[in-house]
């Protein structure tokens, strides 16, 4: 078991190798050096939270997960330098009145545990797309968590063709985005 773990765990780093330093770098600004440090402490502590079976029931993808302990150790890091993010210097012009996504994210991650604020935005997205009505909630199970092709999505639903799924697919997609945003807007306004 446990070498069989060490397989899925190895595989795992090496496809989120690239995309973690390239986040890391991109959102801390660190050097590639100090990202590849974050990635390895990181790594441990997965390995370690997955040998203690605190990974059974995890509510987040194992790609969140990840990345929610990079953050937290790249925060660690820059606290332990005596750095701040500082937001003034990275929106020169003043007179702009929204943040850009990831920025919204960054500054969340000063106030509050990145990784709660991932688990509960996949939380949100497991209810809703539970909530939606047949047959939106089982092609986008099968679509976005389970990653079934259009093709095993027709065969497992009876549809006649890939671009009905396709079709089909898109407006729940609709439906997805329609209540997302309603949930939003009561939360945030």
């Amino acid at each position: 078991m446990e070498k069989n773990l060490n397989t899925q765990l190895n595989r795992f780093a090496s496809d989120q190798w690239e995309k973690t330093l390239a986040f890391l770098q991109g959102h801390f600004s660190l050097k590639r050096d100090d990202c590849e440090d974050i990635f390895q402490e990181s790594f441990i502590t997965l390995y370690k939270n997955a040998i203690d079976g605190k990974l059974i029931n995890m509510t987040a993808s194992l790609a969140t997960y990840f990345n929610g302990i990079c953050r937290n150790k790249a925060l660690e890091m820059m606290r332990g330098r005596g750095k701040t993010v500082n937001i003034i210097d990275e929106y020169p012009d003043t007179t702009k009145d929204e943040f850009e996504d990831d920025r919204i994210d960054r500054l969340l991650a000063l106030e509050e545990d990145t990784e709660q604020i991932e688990m509960r935005k996949a939380a949100l997205v497991r209810q809703i797309v539970k909530d939606l009505p047949e047959p939106c909630n089982r092609l986008l199970w099968g679509f976005y968590r389970d990653g079934f092709s259009m093709k095993t999505l027709a065969d497992m639903l009876n549809y006649s063709s890939e671009t009905s799924v396709k079709v089909t697919k898109f407006r729940c997609c609709d439906k997805f985005k329609k209540r997302y945003t309603e949930i939003s807007n009561r939360l945030f306004t």
